[in-house]
């Protein structure tokens, strides 16, 4: 019952739940200390509105209050009658023994609620660092426990970082401790906008954070935590007044090569983290050296590919295509180089995978196949009109819904006939989406372009998956090629592959010809197309038109 309002919590033979409490009978019998009894309601002008009396047909009421041990009214058990009546002493008594009964419920009901709320309050302070609320020990190595046994079952990397922060006890000494806690507080939740929903950052005392990456893909994924942790925490903290500069120390392991369970790896991060803070501030070292050297050469290698993409330090080389039984020039395949400022070459093999993960590879891919239709479309002005440019196409560009809007837009920016475009998709393409990729390579050949499938026999493609595909060629894996004359296996499974892409009505090109032995056979097998260092290795726009498209 509350200031103006009454709520009916339990009715028998009403649908009334609440009414304005000072025109109720309970409205008065809250102030009694005896039972409250009126014999005929009509008669009595005061409780004439009583919603009981008016829409119920209520003429009676006994009400007792509802008190507790410390003496205080907290409602009233009552009932109503439909006709006037008194209530004898033994009613009333009976009354008021029931209102004790329900107080004596509430009471325990409010024990046992207390009781509850004082266990989960137990359980929460035995699993949570009470300065910061965040996971202690204790729930860090539960949940370290579970990390473990699903990388056990799944083969994936956890990662433990611990981070401790630099000249903290300098704070402590000279703004005291109160500061000092309100910054571990500030501390904390910061961390905690770096990492993902799965991940773990826990406080074991002091200024030392523990942090709990399960499932990572590689070492270089703690890396970049730590590395995100350090540059959250650089920027300056506001407590109570003051501004605060903070730098930390992160030491990494990792399971399995670290620890097999999660008190190891904690002393193997324990241990990285001194390392790390010899080195001077602000630096992360893994427990195996050579991981860290290995981890920040490609941080810093990220960093200089996205500048790349910015500032246009890439380039294309073309390999030629070569009508094997002719000799003649029918093509090229378009191969991107990074060539940094001082006019070193950094590999393929080093860059592509890192721009495949980042995500720089769809930019980068979209500025080769513009590139690249631009130049064959210059080689066309100059006198070869039937030259095809291949483009290699990756996962990341395929799965953008942008690809083939993309693909016609360059075509028509350009001028190339899309009939003298393929595209190079891999096997795992169809591994992905296969309805898609079919779906989307029967789009780019509606437009006239061709779709090549690249590494052909390396991945797990099937004829059933082929059968459905417009594929217009059959790039043949270089590792077909390389045993070549060898024996009648090696032979047998080139011509396969030739008997396939005939059956299919693709083209096979086999990459990877180095050696005239591997040529002749190739022309032997009747292989259409082929590419290798032996016919031409990748050169720049220039020099491929001054070796393979003089008259």
């Amino acid at each position: 019952m509350a200031a103006q309002r009454a709520w009916l919590k339990s009715t028998v033979g009403t649908n009334i739940h609440e009414m304005d409490r000072d025109s109720n009978c309970c409205g008065e019998a809250i102030k009694q200390y005896g039972v409250f009894v009126v014999e005929d309601l009509l008669a009595t002008p005061r409780f004439q509105d009583d919603p009981m009396v008016k829409y119920e047909g209520a003429r009676s009421y006994a009400g007792a209050p509802l008190t507790t041990p410390d003496g205080y009214n907290i409602g009233v058990l009552a009932v109503y009658d439909h006709r006037p009546r008194s209530f004898t002493p033994e009613e009333q008594a009976f009354l008021q023994d029931l209102a004790a009964i329900v107080i004596d419920e509430l009471e325990l009901r409010l024990a046992m609620l207390q009781a509850k709320e004082a266990q989960v309050r137990s359980e929460y302070l035995a699993h949570h660092d009470a300065l910061t609320g965040l996971p202690n020990r204790l729930m860090l190595l539960d949940r370290a426990k579970q990390a473990l046994l699903h990388a056990q079952r799944h083969g994936t990397p956890v990662g433990m970082l611990v981070l401790d922060l630099d000249a903290f006890k300098t704070v402590n000494d000279s703004l005291g401790h109160a500061v000092g806690d309100e910054l571990l507080k500030a501390v904390g939740k910061r961390l905690c906008t770096v990492l993902r929903s799965e991940d773990t950052v826990a406080r074991f005392g002091g200024d030392e954070f523990v942090i709990l990456l399960p499932e990572l893909r590689d070492a270089l994924d703690a890396a970049r935590v730590a590395q995100g942790l350090q540059d959250a925490l650089a920027h300056p903290f506001e407590v109570d007044g003051f501004t605060l500069d903070m730098r930390c120390s992160v030491g990494i392991s990792l399971y399995p090569t670290d620890g097999q369970d999660a008190e190891a790896l904690l002393l193997a991060a324990d241990t990285a983290m001194y390392q790390a803070k010899a080195a001077g501030k602000r630096q992360y070292r893994f427990y195996a050296q050579d991981m860290t050297r290995a981890a920040q050469a490609k941080l810093h290698l990220r960093g200089q590919l996205s500048r790349a993409v910015d500032t246009g330090e890439f380039e294309l080389h073309y390999q030629p295509l070569v009508d094997l039984a002719t000799g003649a020039i029918i093509g090229m395949e378009a191969l991107v180089r990074w060539r940094e400022a001082n006019g070193r070459l950094i590999s393929p093999a080093t860059f592509i995978p890192l721009a495949e993960e980042t995500g720089l590879i769809v930019p980068l891919g979209a500025w080769v196949l513009r590139e690249a239709c631009t130049q064959a479309v210059r080689w066309q002005v100059a006198g070869h009109p039937d030259l095809v440019v291949a483009v290699n196409v990756s996962v990341r560009q395929w799965e953008e819904a942008t690809f083939v809007p993309l693909v016609q837009q360059i075509l028509l920016e350009t001028g190339l006939s899309p009939s003298r475009l393929v595209l190079e998709i891999t096997e795992s393409v169809l591994l992905s989406e296969p309805v898609e990729a079919r779906r989307q390579a029967e789009q780019l050949a509606s437009l006239g372009v061709r779709v090549a499938l690249d590494d052909y026999g390396t991945g797990y493609s099937n004829l059933s998956q082929l059968q459905h595909l417009p594929i217009a060629q059959l790039k043949l894996d270089r590792t077909f090629v390389h045993p070549l004359p060898g024996g009648v296996r090696d032979q047998a499974l080139v011509q396969s592959a030739l008997t396939l892409g005939q059956a299919l009505d693709a083209a096979v090109v086999a990459e990877g010809i180095e050696t005239d032995t591997q040529l002749q056979v190739l022309r032997s097998l009747a292989c259409p197309v082929g590419q290798g260092y032996f016919l031409g290795r990748p050169v720049p726009a220039s020099e491929f038109a001054l070796q393979h498209l003089q008259p």
